[in-house]
């Protein structure tokens, strides 16, 4: 099985899911998303963001995390899931931060800066227009600039959150940095899931300016690791986790459980209670912030994820430790006690279509918590179904394509842009839309609803 990859240098996630691909030895093509490539990109994907991996039948797979955990199931060696399942969980959760909150700091640092943003706009164009940018050259980074720094607000980075996610990515790197001094990757001498995910941020971030300075200055090993994470390869097993916690804990506890699990757990409560706004506390500061359904969708299987892992004692043991518990426990139900246990069974049962019955429910209760706008609820609600019943045709037509059905889903929570988005000229109203999203991951990062 060969596949093509439809992707962006410009794009964390592209370079996230290119990189597995090397490691794992897939033969693939990668398809740099530019002018020449747009319409055969249209006709193959469902959605304008990168990246797209396209089977040899033609089948387009969207959202990194089940693309790979799909070839996991179907290619198991070299793994990048480790057999400890404590570890495995921690990769996921690792890789949670990295599509999720990494993802805000690329964002910000890249789109809050001037040197930054010009430089950013330049190489978007560069790569989409191979040949030469239509029309004047300054206009078309000007529409590019504009267009992401007008996304600032829908990933909540146009007020408080921008510094406080300065702080934690700061944080970050240092820990990262005494981590990898002593481990070749995050898990022992082979990279993982959270590798991958973190890496593909982390290799945008060092063509920026800024956060790139803050690299070079408190993370030499991180460096060299992202440098090796573009083709990692395999020098041997997964570690056990106590000969990891000494350096991995201080990660969860210091800068996850301050900053990224507490803003993730309140953000999904509040998404599913239908607020308005939130108050959290993300390390001493305390913001008030709007719900973003796609980042609550993603968390909510990880906590799933968390039902039946927090029965794994080490597991446990590592989460109360780091403080990290609270947050990926789901909070007591109105009607139980808290001294009640939660239910360590897997929760997700199968309806005869195919799909969770418990992500029925759940869409059925996101949509009647939420205010109708302008009378619109019955079409959205009417939009909503459609939207299941094409996510069913495409995993039972993603049978037999190589990859498992399960990748062709839609999950909405992954893949949140870092923002590489390309600009446009007003020479050509077409090609300035198919520019401004054209090295995009998604162009609303962690907009409500991207189908």
């Amino acid at each position: 099985m060969s596949y093509r990859l439809f992707g962006a240098e410009t794009s964390a996630y592209s370079t996230k899911m290119r990189s597995y691909l090397k490691y794992k030895a897939f033969a693939f093509d990668w398809v740099p998303r530019t002018a020449e490539t747009e319409d055969e990109l249209k006709r193959l994907s469902r959605f304008g963001t990168l990246p797209v991996l396209v089977t040899s039948s033609g089948f387009a797979v969207h959202d990194t995390t089940p693309m790979m955990e799909a070839l996991e199931a179907d290619s198991p060696e070299p793994s990048a899931t480790p057999a400890d399942p404590a570890l495995a969980f921690l990769a996921c959760v690792l890789e949670e931060y990295a599509d999720v909150w990494l993802a805000k700091a690329a964002f910000h640092y890249r789109w809050t800066r001037k040197k930054d943003q010009r430089l950013a706009a330049q190489r978007s164009i560069e790569e989409y227009y191979p040949s030469g940018a239509p029309g004047e050259r300054k206009a078309t980074e000007d529409l590019a600039i504009e267009t992401m720094t007008g996304q600032l607000k829908t990933m909540q980075l146009d007020g408080e959150l921008g510094p406080v996610v300065e702080k934690s990515f700061k944080k970050f790197i240092k820990l990262l940095d005494d981590h990898l001094k002593k481990h070749l990757f995050i898990f022992g001498d082979r990279p993982s899931i959270g590798d991958f995910a973190i890496a593909g941020q982390l290799i945008q971030m060092m063509k920026d300016p800024t956060p790139a300075k803050i690299i070079e200055k408190d993370g030499e090993f991180v460096a060299k690791w992202c440098e090796f994470m573009s083709a990692p390869t395999a020098s041997g097993p997964f570690a056990a986790l106590d000969d990891l916690k000494e350096t991995l804990a201080p990660i969860f506890a210091d800068d996850l459980a301050a900053f990224f699990l507490p803003w993730a757990a309140e953000n999904l409560e509040n998404s599913l209670a239908g607020a308005e706004t939130f108050d959290v506390s993300l390390g001493k500061d305390k913001l008030t912030l709007a719900p973003l359904r796609s980042a609550a969708r993603s968390f909510r299987e990880l906590r799933r994820k968390f039902v039946t892992g927090q029965a794994i004692e080490a597991l446990k043991a590592f989460t109360d430790e780091t403080a990290a518990t609270v947050f990926l426990q789901r909070p007591p139900r109105q009607d139980q006690r808290p001294d009640q246990k939660q239910d360590a069974r897997p929760v997700r049962t199968e309806s005869p279509e195919g799909d969770t019955a418990e992500d029925e429910t759940t869409e059925v209760s996101e949509a009647s918590s939420e205010q109708p706008r302008d009378g619109e609820a019955g079409e959205d609600a009417g939009r909503k179904r459609k939207r299941r019943r094409r996510r069913r045709g495409g995993r039972n037509r993603a049978e037999g394509e190589g990859v498992s059905a399960d990748a062709g889903s839609d999950q909405e929570g992954d893949d949140n842009a870092s923002g590489d988005d390309a600009g446009s000229d007003d020479a050509s109203d077409e090609a300035g839309e198919d520019a401004v999203s054209a090295a995009s991951d998604d162009t609303a990062p962690d907009a409500d609803d991207k189908d």
